[in-house]
């Protein structure tokens, strides 16, 4: 008769994972070298308040638009253009009145619009405080320049501008228009974002106004150069549209955007947030004391 029983296999035991670290280890390592992040921590905060309290205080002022309909701004003349937009394409004509919202913020953004307003003596200054001398009414520069002159230039004046002041939001939804300065002087901040506005309406206005009477003189010259019926019908439908666009182009004011809430005087800082300074820099220190409590108890371990 045959043994049945099974063979036994030896039996193995596996020895402690002596690396696995549980929370109370963990607290006993932070807690036992504890004078790191006690240390840190505190510096960290102080150095934060004080990087805080001497931060430069900004201001921002915020105005809210209204884009002007096509209807408002002439170019609700869509089925004019529909039946004449042949005629009109190929005579080089624009038919739309104020343009796109698009379009108006493009230009309010551009480089060729905002040079002239922000090159003035006196807005440069409030651009570059930190260059200008109050004393002796001079500009003073930390770094060289092409031009070898310490004002500075048109194109430093535009990217400042553009990257650390001036903010311009669309709603998609509503279509509603938000125009934001961010100066040191809450006063300028909401006078030139009052401005601002005002000089892209009558920018806007003039080009429109400059395109209807250029069409409308090249349609009247060639009315009078044709005899064909159809052809005279397609222009004076043309012209009664030119016509119209540069009738809105002078009565309207609010010629791309209508001012729902002009910028006021802000009366609180919107920069710097100095209690987040404070704590982002208090934390940063007290994780940077943990990482140096880690890193001692990796030096004694392998010193032990």
């Amino acid at each position: 008769m045959s043994d049945s029983t099974p063979p036994q296999h030896p039996q193995y035991t596996y020895p402690p994972e002596d690396d696995e670290l549980s929370l109370i280890d963990l607290w006993n390592i932070v807690w036992k070298r504890k004078w790191p992040w006690l240390t840190f921590g505190p510096l960290f905060g102080i150095v934060g308040t004080i990087i805080a309290l001497n931060a430069t205080v900004y201001f921002k002022a915020e105005a809210t638009l209204a884009p002007n309909t096509d209807e408002d701004t002439g170019g609700g003349l869509a089925a004019l253009a529909g039946q004449f937009g042949g005629l009109a394409s190929m005579a080089g004509i624009n038919l739309g009145g104020g343009g796109s919202t698009e379009n108006a913020i493009a230009t309010l953004k551009s480089r060729q619009f905002l040079t002239p307003l922000l090159t003035t003596n006196e807005n440069l200054i409030a651009l570059f405080p930190d260059e200008w001398d109050s004393d002796t009414k001079t500009w003073t520069v930390s770094k060289d320049r092409r031009n070898n002159d310490k004002r500075p230039t048109d194109q430093e004046a535009y990217d400042r501008f553009v990257k650390s002041s001036f903010g311009v939001s669309q709603d998609k939804k509503t279509g509603i228009v938000t125009v934001s300065i961010e100066l040191e002087d809450p006063v300028k901040a909401a006078e030139w974002t009052n401005a601002l506005i005002a000089q892209l309406n009558a920018h806007l206005r003039t080009q429109a106004r400059q395109e209807a009477q250029k069409n409308l003189d090249y349609l009247n010259n060639q009315l009078s150069q044709t005899q064909v019926i159809e052809i005279r019908e397609s222009l004076y439908g043309l012209i009664e549209s030119q016509t119209k666009n540069a009738m809105l182009a002078n009565a309207k004011e609010d010629f791309a955007f209508k001012v729902i809430d002009p910028a006021i005087v802000p009366e609180l800082k919107s920069k710097p947030k100095r209690g987040l300074i404070v704590i982002a820099s208090g934390f940063l220190g007290g994780i940077f004391g943990l990482f140096l409590c880690f890193v001692l108890y990796l030096k004694e371990q392998q010193q032990a």
